[in-house]
C-alpha cells in the first residue's frame, strides 16, 4: 500500500470520471464505450465540459485510485459515498469484461491488476472493521462492506469452492478474516441502534426503508462468509484464528445476531429469521472442523466461556419461543410471503451438539430441561400432531439472497429510486415436509438421549443431572404451560408425560436408521425407564393427598393407570380419530402394544417395567444388521486408535467409507456415522457399567461389547468391534482357517509380523493351490514391520513386499503359511 500512495503516475481525470460514470446504467456505460474512438470514453460533465479517459486506464488504475482516496482523505460521509461510487463503476467494469476485450485483459488477466485489488478489498474491509462513527453512517458502511464482499466473486470466482483456496494462499488471509466478521458484526450493531427504543408501528415507519435495505445488506455479506464457511478447508483456517474464534469475534456477531427483537413487520421478521439461521450454520460448520474442537477453542477462556454461554443462552429462549408457538413473538408460520430459513431446525442441531459436548452438558441441562418438560406436558393430541406425525406443520424454507451489487448500491447513492429496485428475491429451498417433521423429532430424541447418557470418566458431577433436573421442573410451577394442563395436579402431569413419552418412543423406533441410530433409541427409552417409578411416586404421593383430603377417589379414571395391568390396560386410539395414523411406528414388539381393529398402534398401552424394556434390549441386541464383515470392523478399530473422535469429522468418514467399501458390502457415510455412534454410546454405557456396578432391577442392562463380567454379547452381531491386540483368549492351536477370520501373522520364531483378515483359505488363488502349499490369502490390516520388507511367498498378484501388493491391489494382501497364523477370537 505503500508503494501505492507514494505511486506518482495516477491519471488526473479518474475523480471526474468516478463521480460521472457511476451515475450510468451498465447498459449506458456498455454502449458509451462500444461508441469510444481508440478505446477513449468520451462523455459531457455536469458543468458542460467535455470530458475523456481511455478504458484500458481506467481499467487498470481505478483500484489504486480507491486506494490512494482511503488513505489520504478523511473518513465522513463525503468519502464513504465516493468510494461506494467507485465499487459500483467496478462491478459495472467486471459485468462488461466478457463483452470487451481490453477490459477482459486487464482485469481479469492482468496479475498486477489482481493484486491491487486484492489489496484494495482488504484494506477497505480492514477500515470498515475499525469503524467508530455514528449510525448515521450505517447504511453507507453496509452497502460498502456487501459490495466489497462481492467484488470477489466478481474477479475471482462466483463459486466459493474456487474463491476459498485463493484467499487461504493469500497472506492476508487473516486480515481477511478477522476484518469481515467484525464488520459485519459492525452492521448487526447498527440495526440493533436502530431498533432500540422505537415503537414497531410508529417511528419506525419513517425509515424502514432505510432500515429493510441496511439489513439486505448485511445479509448479502452474511451470506458470503456462510458460503465460505461451507468449505472445510476455509472453515478449518477460521478456527485457528484466535481474534475471530478464541477473543469470541464469531460468539460476538452470533451472540448480537440472536438479540435481534421480534417485530410484526413480516419483512423485517423475515430477515431477522434468515440472519439468525445464517449465523447458527455458520456456528455448525465450526463444530464440524476436524483438525481443532471449536467448541474447546471458545471455552478455552473465561470471558470465551461466558460469551457461548450467553450465547447459547438466546438459542435456548428462541427454541422456547418457537415450541411455545407464540405468535406475538414470532410471526406466523402462515405468512409465506417471505422465507425464513432453516432457523428451528438449526437451533437444534446446535443443541444436540452442544448436549454432547463435555464443556457445555451441564449448563444445557440446567437451561433447557424445563423446556423439554414443557414440551412432554402437551395435551396428548396436540404433541402426537407436534411430535410423532409426519405432517406436523409447514417445513422452514431455506433461501439464498439474490443480491446485486450493482442495483443496491445505486439505491444507496440515490441514482436509483424506490420504484427502479426490484424486492428482494430468493433462491428458496423447502425441506419436504416428512423430512422436516422426522428430522426435527430425532433431534429431540436426540438431546434428551445425549443428557441421558453418562460417562463417568469426562462427567462425573453430572450423574442422575438431567433426570433430577427435570423432575424439580415437573415439580415446580412452570410457567407457560400449555392449555387445559392443570398447575397443581401433579397426578395429571405424570399421566401427561407417561403417555407422551410412551408415544414418542414408538414413533422414534420408525425413525431408525434413517433419521436414528439404535443407541439414541435405547438411551431415550432408558430415560422412560428411570423417570417412570419416579412419575408413579410422585403420582401415589399425590394421589394420598387427595383421598385424605377428600375421603375417597374420584370414580372417573382419566387415561390409564400406570399401575394397570396390561391385560387390563383399555386401547386408546393415539389420532383421537377412526382412521389410524401410520406415523408412529406399527412395528413394535407385540408385548409392548395391544393394537385397535383397524391395527393402530396405542400408545397409551405401553407398560415400561423394568423387565419390559430389558426383553426387549435384549431383542434390539440380537437383531442381525449385517453393516460390515470382520475385515473392515478391523480397519475401523484400528483407525480409531489414531483418531479417536472420527464420528465429528465428516470428511474422515466420507473417506473411510470409501476405503471400508473396497474390503466387503458397500458402507455409506451415513452408515458408518451410524455405526460411529453406536460404538461412542456403548462404550460409555459399558463405562459406566463398570463405574457403578450392579443397581438393581430398575435399570436396563445394555451390551458392553468389550466383553466383562455380566454382558451379554451376541456373536452374531454385526455392530461387534473387536480389540485387535492379542490377549489370553487367542489361540495358538492349529484351526481350520475360513474368509473373515481376524489373525494374527507370525514369523518362524512365533513373532508378530502384523494382523490382518483371512480373505482365502482354500482352492486356487493367483495360480498357487492353497490346499496343497498350506498357504491363505491374508490382508493385512496392521504392520510392525517395514511395508517394503520381503514377503515370505512373493507371487506376480502381490509383489515382493507389502508394499508392491498394495499398489498392485490397492490392499496389502499376500500369502502366509497357515501354520503361522493364529486365530484371534473375539471377547467374551
Amino acid at each position: 500500500m505503500e508503494e501505492l500512495s507514494s505511486s506518482s503516475r495516477e491519471p488526473v481525470d479518474l475523480v471526474s470520471a468516478v463521480k460521472e460514470l457511476h451515475l450510468l446504467s451498465s447498459h449506458e456505460l456498455s454502449k458509451l464505450i462500444r461508441d469510444a474512438d481508440n478505446d477513449t470514453i468520451q462523455w459531457t460533465s455536469s458543468d458542460g465540459s467535455s470530458k475523456q479517459i481511455n478504458v484500458e486506464t481506467l481499467a487498470r488504475y481505478l483500484s489504486w485510485h480507491l486506494i490512494a482516496k482511503l488513505l489520504e482523505s478523511k473518513q465522513d460521509e463525503e468519502l464513504f459515498r465516493y468510494l461506494l461510487g467507485g465499487l459500483r463503476l467496478l462491478h459495472a467494469l467486471y459485468d462488461l469484461a466478457p463483452r470487451n476485450s481490453k477490459i477482459e485483459q486487464v482485469l481479469l488477466e492482468d496479475m498486477k491488476v489482481s493484486e491491487h485489488m486484492f489489496d484494495l478489498i482488504f484494506f477497505m474491509i480492514l477500515v470498515l472493521s475499525g469503524f467508530k462513527k455514528e449510525s448515521q453512517l450505517a447504511l453507507l458502511h453496509s452497502a460498502l462492506l456487501a459490495c466489497t464482499l462481492y467484488l470477489l466473486s466478481a474477479f475471482v470466482s462466483s463459486q466459493s469452492n474456487e474463491l476459498s483456496p485463493v484467499l487461504l494462499a493469500h497472506p492476508k488471509v487473516d486480515i481477511f478474516v478477522f476484518g469481515s466478521f467484525a464488520s459485519v458484526h459492525r452492521d448487526i450493531q447498527f440495526i440493533l441502534v436502530r431498533l432500540s427504543g422505537q415503537n414497531t408501528n410508529v417511528s419506525m415507519q419513517s425509515n424502514l426503508a432505510e432500515v429493510n435495505r441496511l439489513c439486505q445488506h448485511c445479509e448479502a455479506s452474511l451470506q458470503f462468509l456462510q458460503s465460505l464457511c461451507q468449505q472445510r478447508l476455509f472453515r478449518e483456517h477460521l478456527v485457528k484464528n484466535k481474534d475471530v474464534c478464541e477473543e469470541g469475534g464469531i460468539l460476538l456477531l452470533a451472540h448480537d445476531i440472536m438479540k435481534l427483537p421480534f417485530c410484526e413487520d413480516s419483512y423485517l421478521m423475515a430477515v431477522f429469521s434468515r440472519l439468525k439461521s445464517k449465523v447458527l450454520t455458520i456456528v455448525l460448520h465450526l463444530c464440524e472442523v476436524e483438525s481443532v474442537s471449536f467448541l474447546d477453542v471458545a471455552a478455552s477462556t473465561t470471558k470465551g466461556l461466558n460469551l457461548a454461554k450467553s450465547t447459547i443462552s438466546q438459542v435456548l429462549e428462541l427454541l422456547k419461543v418457537m415450541f411455545r408457538g407464540d405468535l406475538n413473538g414470532l410471526a406466523s408460520f402462515t405468512d409465506r410471503t417471505y422465507p425464513r430459513g432453516l432457523l428451528q431446525l438449526n437451533a437444534m442441531r446446535l443443541t444436540d451438539i452442544l448436549s454432547d459436548d463435555s464443556n457445555f452438558r451441564s449448563y444445557i441441562t440446567l437451561n433447557f430441561t424445563e423446556v423439554l418438560a414443557t414440551i412432554f406436558l402437551q395435551p396428548h393430541q396436540e404433541f402426537l400432531s407436534s411430535w410423532c406425525s409426519s405432517g406436523s406443520r409447514p417445513s422452514e424454507e431455506d433461501a439464498t439472497l439474490d443480491y446485486d451489487s450493482f442495483t443496491a448500491s445505486g439505491w444507496v447513492l440515490g441514482v436509483l429510486t424506490s420504484s427502479d429496485v426490484p424486492e428482494s428475491t430468493f433462491n428458496a429451498s423447502r425441506v419436504p415436509r416428512t423430512s422436516y417433521a422426522f428430522q426435527r423429532t430425532s433431534l429431540l430424541v436426540k438431546v434428551v438421549a445425549n443428557l441421558t447418557c453418562f460417562i463417568p470418566d469426562i462427567c462425573r458431577e453430572e450423574k442422575d443431572l438431567f433426570l433430577n433436573t427435570f423432575m424439580q421442573c415437573l415439580q415446580k410451577e412452570l410457567p407457560n404451560l400449555p392449555y387445559g394442563v392443570s398447575s397443581d395436579s401433579r397426578t395429571e402431569r405424570a399421566a401427561i408425560i407417561n403417555q407422551n413419552l410412551r408415544s414418542l418412543s414408538i414413533h422414534a423406533e420408525s425413525l431408525i436408521p434413517g433419521f436414528l441410530n439404535h443407541d439414541d433409541v435405547q438411551l431415550f427409552r432408558l430415560f422412560i425407564a428411570q423417570l417412570e417409578p419416579l412419575l408413579n411416586q410422585e403420582s401415589d404421593t399425590n394421589r394420598v393427598t387427595e383421598v385424605n383430603a377428600t375421603g375417597q377417589e374420584s370414580s372417573e379414571n382419566k387415561g390409564i393407570s400406570d399401575n394397570t395391568p396390561l391385560e387390563e390396560a383399555k386401547p386408546v386410539n393415539i389420532t383421537g380419530s377412526e382412521d389410524p395414523r401410520t406415523d408412529v411406528a406399527a412395528t413394535v414388539t407385540p408385548r409392548f402394544i395391544q393394537e385397535t381393529e383397524g391395527d393402530a398402534p396405542n400408545a397409551e398401552t405401553i407398560v415400561l417395567d423394568s423387565n419390559t424394556v430389558q426383553s426387549e434390549e435384549k431383542q434390539l441386541r440380537k437383531r442381525k444388521r449385517n453393516i460390515m464383515n470382520h475385515m473392515q470392523i478391523t480397519m475401523i478399530e484400528q483407525a480409531l486408535q489414531n483418531e479417536p473422535d472420527m464420528q465429528r469429522k465428516a470428511a474422515s468418514i466420507q473417506s473411510w467409507a470409501e476405503k471400508l467399501s473396497l474390503h466387503g458390502s458397500e458402507i455409506s457415510s451415513s452408515q458408518l456415522k451410524n455405526w460411529l455412534n453406536n460404538r461412542k454410546a456403548k462404550l460409555a454405557r459399558a463405562a459406566a457399567k463398570d463405574n457403578r456396578g450392579p443397581s438393581g432391577g430398575d435399570n436396563i442392562t445394555f451390551t458392553d461389547k468389550q466383553g466383562g463380567s455380566g454382558t451379554d454379547v451376541d456373536p452374531e452381531s454385526p455392530d461387534e468391534f473387536f480389540d485387535p491386540t492379542p490377549s489370553a483368549g487367542q489361540q495358538t492351536h492349529s484351526v481350520r482357517h475360513e474368509p473373515g477370520q481376524f489373525v494374527v501373522l507370525t514369523d518362524g520364531q512365533g513373532d508378530e509380523i502384523g494382523k490382518g483378515c483371512v480373505h482365502q483359505a482354500s482352492g486356487s488363488w493367483s495360480g498357487t493351490n492353497l490346499d496343497e502349499s498350506g498357504l491363505c490369502v491374508v490382508d493385512v490390516t496392521y504392520l510392525k514391520v517395514d511395508k517394503w520388507s520381503s514377503l515370505p511367498h512373493p507371487c506376480d498378484a502381490t509383489g515382493t513386499s507389502y508394499g508392491h501388493s498394495e499398489q498392485i491391489i490397492g490392499v496389502k494382501r499376500v500369502l502366509w503359511d497357515s501354520s503361522k497364523l493364529v486365530v484371534q477370537q473375539k471377547p467374551r
